[in-house]
């Protein structure tokens, strides 16, 4: 079974029917980075890198497209302290295994999905016992902004106004048994920076945010038409459900760092 991603627009993905689904995908597999794998599978790439928008698909031995997902790679991206806590098996995809981390800022757990799917989670040191960073991406199905705590309280929401629900870890009842668990949560926190980006390979435009929460700050992405409430700016309040990627942070050059606020604030005055 082919597993496909719903978040393409996130990322400016323009993937509106079947047709340009499979034309995105031969777009990945023919134009972008191909990795060969263990089992005989290859991992595909297309980045674009002047938004950061980034697929991959995965395409089997018999050369049929097996799973496709979007990511994002942020100018500076924000990093996450975590403690490695369990792996929670998919059982048809090895790809999209999730990960349950627990956020060290905050004390609450997290499932995640890693970028590079099943090789990345193999990577990850489960038997270290020791603290990592992540660099966390928040895929908003749909976000409500408010123009301050004021407004925000009025809504009525029953969360604070930073605040992370982990609603993934929450087992639901799907037919005769429960559904798997999802690597989501319900996030309420302050804007900090945010971006309109075109993706240039894909074709459309999504913002980029930076979100102050409990506990960590993080990137995430949305589609433009999917923020509902007054227009996302710095200094306001958002709240959605993210399904969150995960990747290991690149080792950075001397002299570089980690992501910092006012420097995400910068480029989104620039973008």
């Amino acid at each position: 079974m082919t597993v496909v991603s719903k978040h393409y627009p996130n990322v400016g993905f323009v993937a509106d029917d079947l047709m340009q689904v499979v034309a995105l995908h031969h777009r990945a597999i023919t134009r972008g980075t191909a990795t060969l794998r263990p089992d005989g599978s290859r991992l595909a790439r297309l980045h674009d890198a002047a938004s950061g928008a980034l697929l991959e698909v995965v395409v089997d031995g018999d050369g049929l497209v097996r799973s496709a997902r979007p990511s994002f790679v942020a100018p500076a991206p924000c990093r996450v302290r975590v403690r490695l806590t369990g792996l929670l098996p998919d059982g048809n995809d090895p790809d999209a295994d999730l990960v349950q981390v627990a956020v060290l800022g905050g004390g609450y757990p997290l499932a995640v999905e890693f970028e590079g799917g099943c090789d990345a989670i193999a990577a990850l040191p489960f038997d270290g016992g020791e603290d990592l960073d992540l660099e966390l991406v928040g895929f908003a199905d749909a976000l409500e902004c408010y123009a301050d705590e004021q407004a925000f309280r009025s809504s009525g929401i029953p969360l604070a106004t930073r605040d992370v629900l982990p609603a993934g870890l929450v087992p639901l009842r799907h037919g005769d048994g429960l559904a798997p668990v999802r690597a989501s949560a319900l996030v309420s926190g302050v804007v900090l920076a945010c971006a309109a980006l075109d993706n240039e390979l894909g074709g459309g435009r999504f913002l980029h945010l930076v979100i102050e929460t409990d506990g960590m700050t993080v990137d995430a992405v949305v589609d433009p038409v999917a923020v509902e409430g007054v227009p996302v700016a710095e200094g306001r309040i958002v709240t959605g459900s993210l399904w969150f990627r995960a990747r290991r942070p690149v080792p950075v050059e001397a002299g570089s760092g980690p992501a910092r606020p006012g420097r995400l604030r910068r480029l989104a005055r620039r973008a």
